[in-house]
């Protein structure tokens, strides 16, 4: 199997290079084009489909405390499948054929009504995310995989979902109700119905200064009656630091607050969470990053989370003659949880910490659309010594990362 999985990760990186090697516009009689290597389009009676993909592959190296074995795994292998009637209707479906982060292998799967041009409709089974970090597909955002913030109040659930956005998208929001049949990022149950509200505001939309028009902050609501699901918490590279039983509790909220700012090749975001179960009021995070295209594409947000960068009108040759985009990125993630929890017994001291810390840094070449292979080193440092991290409260290792999305 390991073997099967490096010539997988082999076959995506030498894919890369093949790609940069043959690099050519459009005008060219390059005998490669990436346009070539993409998902299938159809068309049937006005509806547009698309079929597509996407998987990675990991190769880990841990600290040399950590039980865990060093090698290669299966991150991600989903179907991508969209399609839209015009301008009024689409929809998207995206099964999880690993079947590690979900529940009946299947994250999204809605369809929707585009009731204007800026009011979006969507009924299934939808994304909750409350911050940026979670609205972005992994492709996009420049870190790889979540911090804690993500975690402690993102799922997927059936429910409605509503988008939209205001004068002159200085305002967008997005409105969602769910019947409490979803999961978490980990696909923990996530059993009760929730009641969520995200807005964010780009306050200096008008003013003629392209420095600060770009900055934005955001608010996320969440209430639910009930929460009788548990509190989990992992780091990037998938070390458990901290779960709970399932806590039967009453009044669920959480309050999400971020703010951000994009300009050129750069980006900043910070956001911060606190949670609410009862008689535990203190289930907090917070994280902050940062990230440069150092081969000069534009960053762009769009509808709640960042899109793909484009390449500004009029460039010459990239960094170092590089083709693609290159980025560089950073992430401080921290969670303080309810020592309550512990006193009441609802956890312990291992598997949990009631405070973790990650720093994050990451590499990203993407060569072509679609294609990208990222290095990252993940530090983390815990209160309490954990299993996870091979008996230890601090951890330092290291992840390549090949992806393909078709």
């Amino acid at each position: 199997m390991k073997k099967y999985l490096l010539t997988c990760l082999s076959l995506l990186i030498g894919l890369g290079f093949f790609s940069a090697l043959y690099a050519a516009d459009d005008q060219t009689s390059s005998r490669f084009q990436w346009k070539s290597v993409t998902g299938i389009e159809r068309q049937w009676q006005g509806w547009d489909f698309y079929f597509g993909g996407q998987v990675a592959v990991d190769a880990i190296g841990y600290d040399r405390d950590n039980r865990k074995n060093d090698g290669l795994r299966w991150e991600t292998l989903n179907l991508l499948i969209s399609g839209n009637y015009g301008d009024r209707f689409d929809f998207f479906v995206e099964p999880d054929l690993l079947g590690i982060d979900t529940k009946n292998n299947l994250f999204e799967a809605w369809a929707g009504w585009r009731i204007t041009p800026d009011l979006h409709l969507r009924a299934g089974q939808v994304k909750v995310a409350l911050n940026t970090e979670l609205a972005t597909r992994p492709e996009n955002f420049p870190c790889l995989d979540y911090g804690f913030s993500s975690y402690l109040d993102g799922r997927y659930d059936l429910g409605v979902q509503v988008d939209g956005a205001l004068l002159n998208n200085c305002i967008w929001y997005e409105a969602t109700v769910t019947a409490g049949a979803g999961f978490d990022l980990d696909g923990n149950r996530r059993s009760d119905p929730l009641l969520a509200l995200r807005t964010v505001v780009f306050p200096a939309q008008f003013i003629d200064l392209n420095f600060l028009a770009n900055w934005f902050a955001g608010l996320g609501l969440s209430w639910g009656p009930d929460y009788d699901d548990n509190i989990f918490v992992q780091t990037p590279l998938r070390s458990t630091v901290f779960t709970t039983r399932n806590l039967h509790g009453d009044d669920y909220r959480s309050r999400h607050f971020e703010a951000g700012w994009y300009n050129g090749p750069f980006r900043i975001g910070a956001e911060r969470v606190r949670c609410e179960i009862e008689e535990f009021d203190q289930i907090t995070s917070w994280s902050a990053y940062a990230s440069w295209n150092i081969t000069g594409e534009t960053m762009r947000w769009e509808r709640g989370g960042w899109q793909p960068s484009s390449r500004q009108s009029g460039r010459g040759q990239t960094f170092l003659n590089l083709p693609g985009c290159l980025e560089l990125a950073f992430r401080y993630s921290n969670a303080d949880i309810d020592r309550a929890l512990f006193d009441t017994g609802m956890t312990a001291y291992d598997p949990s910490t009631q405070e973790v810390r990650t720093a994050t840094v990451n590499l990203s070449w993407s060569p072509r659309p679609g294609l990208q292979i990222a290095a990252g080193w993940v530090k983390t440092i815990a209160d309490h010594e954990l299993t996870t991290l091979g008996g230890t409260n601090r951890d330092s290792s290291y992840i390549l990362r090949a992806r393909l999305v078709l």
